[in-house]
């Protein structure tokens, strides 16, 4: 479908066109998704559509402009660039005052280890991470983020019990609805936040202990395992 959609287009050229079509495509997926789950549609803004070239349609030219390929016949797109290195890809959106460039580059990760140490770490519920180095050891305290957690089910079990009282598709509906959304996004956004600041610490802490390896305990499935009662099992799911 999306090969269908691009062939013969007028203006762009065939990759293009395909990442538009693909856009479309995810765009009626989460769509579905989120019908599903009971959550209405959002409107996508403009400036979330993007017309994006892979490196086959990209060229930095020697005077330093970067050349975006169009269809064939068609003048290509010229843009002065700051970088005397060509992208990997490019993209093309929407911004408040006009258009806006996002270029993406190929780059090795930087290593900044400086031992040869290994290091094992035990995930927990009420302790985050602990982690045995050889030498030593430390923990990482995850009492909020349990808390964030369980006032995350309590909510959700709130608003669900109160949406299920309503007749389904009407307005009060759709608003309860909307409200769920909101506020679980809400803390979902501040477990991912919570979840990198930590994660991030327990690097550096590794960093500064001159480790180089991290062996991380397995514990998928294991919530299929369990039977400890309704409370301790909601606590280690």
């Amino acid at each position: 479908m999306r090969r269908w959609h691009c062939k013969g287009h007028d203006v762009l050229p065939s990759q293009t066109a395909q990442e538009v079509a693909g856009q479309f495509y995810e765009a009626i997926g989460s769509w579905h998704d989120n019908d599903r789950k009971g959550n209405p549609p959002k409107r996508c803004d403009k400036t979330y559509n993007v017309l994006r070239w892979t490196y086959q349609g990209v060229t930095l030219r020697e005077d330093g402009v970067l050349r975006l390929s169009t269809k064939r016949g068609e003048d290509s797109i010229l843009i002065d660039w700051p970088v005397d290195e060509e992208p990997r890809t490019v993209e093309i959106g929407k911004a408040s005052d006009g258009f806006v460039v996002r270029a993406q580059y190929d780059r090795e990760p930087v290593d900044r280890t400086t031992g040869d140490k290994v290091a094992g770490v035990d995930l927990g519920e009420k302790h985050l991470a602990a982690v045995f180095t050889g030498d030593d050891a430390f923990t990482i305290n995850g009492g909020e983020l349990r808390a964030l957690r369980h006032y995350q089910n309590s909510l959700k079990a709130k608003l669900d019990a109160k949406i299920d009282r309503k007749e389904r598709g009407s307005n009060r509906w759709k608003k309860l609805v909307e409200t769920k959304r909101k506020q679980l996004d809400r803390i979902d956004n501040k477990i991912t936040d919570l979840l990198h600041k930590l994660s991030r610490k327990v690097v550096e802490m590794l960093l500064e202990r001159r480790v180089s390896a991290v062996g991380i305990g397995d514990v998928r499935g294991i919530r299929d395992r369990m039977g400890y009662g309704k409370r301790m099992n909601q606590r280690l799911h």
